[in-house]
C-alpha cells in the first residue's frame, strides 16, 4: 500500500526540470571540427571558431547567474541539437530569452 501511495504522489507532483547551476562543459574542438568546411566551400578557420567559443564561454562564466534557471536549462539542451554543443549558440539563446 505504501509504495502505491508514493507512485500516486510522484505522478501528481509537478514535473521539474534539471537546473544547470554552472556553465556546462562543451568540447570546443568538436564544436569547431568542421568550421573550415561548408557546403559553399567558404568556411572559416577553426582557430577563429575556437576563439569565438572561448569568448562565449568566458562571457557565460561571468553572467551565468543572471539568466533564469529555466532558460539556462532549455538553452543548454538546445545548444546541442543538430551537432556538437556550442557556447555561441548557448549565449545567443540566453540573450534572446532576456528580450
Amino acid at each position: 500500500m505504501f509504495s502505491v501511495g508514493l507512485v500516486l504522489l510522484s505522478l501528481s507532483a509537478s514535473p521539474t526540470l534539471p537546473v544547470a547551476d554552472s556553465v556546462p562543459r562543451f568540447d570546443i574542438n568538436a564544436s569547431c571540427g568542421s568550421a573550415d568546411k561548408s557546403a559553399t566551400g567558404i568556411g572559416r578557420p577553426a582557430s577563429a571558431c575556437r576563439d569565438d567559443e572561448e569568448k562565449a564561454r568566458n562571457a557565460l562564466e561571468a553572467r551565468w547567474s543572471e539568466y533564469p534557471a529555466r532558460a539556462r536549462t532549455t538553452c543548454t539542451e538546445g545548444a546541442s541539437l543538430g551537432g556538437p554543443p556550442s557556447y555561441v549558440q548557448l549565449i545567443t539563446c540566453l540573450e534572446l530569452t532576456k528580450k
